[in-house]
C-alpha cells in the first residue's frame, strides 16, 4: 500500500500536462499554440531519464506515456485515454480474455473477418497487410516511395477502426496514436462501406482513397515514411483506418 502511495504521489507530481503543440493532422492545423522543443533534464528518483519535453508558454510539457514508462505505470486507449497505476507499462488494452477466445476459434485457414466487433488489436492482418501493399502501390504509380509498416500505428489504427466511425473525430485519433507509442505527427484516412467480401477489402478500401482527392493527399504525403492500417466488420459494415507517420511533425495531443 505505501508503495503504491509513493507511485501514485510522484505521478501526481510528473503529470504536468499532455502539450497541445500545433501540427498537421489529417492535413489540419492546431493554430495558434506553438510547442518547442525542450532540452530540460529529468530525474525520476535522482536518475536521469530520457523524455521528449515542450515548451508552450513558459511551461514545460512531457507525454503521459513516457512519465508511464519511466514511472511504471500502463497508459493505454479504451474510449479515452486510460492510467492504471496498478499494472506495468505496456501502452496497450489488458488483453479481452473473450475476444481471444473467439480468435482462438477462428479457423486459421480462411480468409473470413469477423462479423462483429472485437477488441482483439491485431483485426484481421492479411487483409490489412494488403491494404498497406496497395496503398504502396499507388505511391509507385505516382513516382513515392514505399512506407513501412509501423506496429504503432497498426495497433492505433485498429483501434479506431473498432470505434464504428463514418467520419473523422481528430481527437480519438490523436490520442489513440499517441498511446499506442508514435510519437510525431501523422495523416489519417478512413472509409466506411457495405457488401464487401472479405478478399475485397483491400481493393476497395484503397479504390475509394486513390478516388478521393483529400485522401488521395494523405497517401502520397512526401513528408510520410511508415504507415498503420485497422480494419473492423460490424453488422455488414466495414470500417477501415489507415495512419501515415510523419517525423517532424507533432501530435497535438500527444
Amino acid at each position: 500500500m505505501k508503495e503504491r502511495f509513493q507511485k501514485s504521489s510522484m505521478i501526481l507530481t510528473l503529470c504536468i500536462g499532455i502539450f497541445i503543440g500545433a501540427t498537421m493532422v489529417g492535413g489540419a492545423a492546431a493554430a495558434g499554440v506553438v510547442a518547442q522543443p525542450t532540452w530540460q533534464p529529468t530525474y525520476v528518483d535522482g536518475r536521469q531519464v530520457q523524455m521528449d519535453a515542450y515548451n508552450i508558454g513558459g511551461y514545460n510539457y512531457v507525454k503521459l506515456r513516457d512519465i508511464g514508462k519511466e514511472v511504471g505505470f500502463n497508459v493505454f486507449w479504451d474510449n479515452g485515454v486510460q492510467v492504471d497505476t496498478t499494472a506495468e507499462y505496456t501502452g496497450v488494452k489488458p488483453a479481452d480474455s473473450s475476444a481471444a477466445a473467439d480468435t482462438g476459434n477462428a479457423s486459421a485457414e480462411n480468409n473470413e473477418v469477423s462479423s462483429k466487433g472485437t477488441n482483439d488489436p491485431t483485426g484481421d492482418m492479411k487483409i490489412r497487410l494488403e491494404i498497406v501493399q496497395r496503398i504502396n502501390e499507388v505511391r509507385a504509380e505516382h513516382g513515392m516511395t514505399a512506407l513501412a509498416v509501423n506496429e504503432s500505428l497498426m495497433s492505433a489504427a485498429q483501434e479506431c477502426s473498432q470505434q464504428l466511425f463514418t467520419y473523422h473525430h481528430n481527437r480519438v485519433e490523436c490520442e489513440a496514436v499517441a498511446a499506442s507509442g508514435y510519437p510525431h505527427g501523422f495523416g489519417s484516412n478512413l472509409t466506411a462501406f457495405t457488401g464487401a467480401a472479405a478478399q475485397d477489402i483491400p481493393q476497395r478500401a484503397v479504390t475509394n482513397w486513390a478516388n478521393s482527392p483529400g485522401h488521395l493527399e494523405t497517401m502520397l504525403n512526401s513528408n510520410a515514411d511508415c504507415v498503420g492500417v485497422g480494419v473492423t466488420v460490424d453488422s455488414g459494415w466495414t470500417f477501415c483506418y489507415m495512419f501515415v507517420g510523419c517525423p517532424g511533425t507533432i501530435n497535438p495531443y500527444g
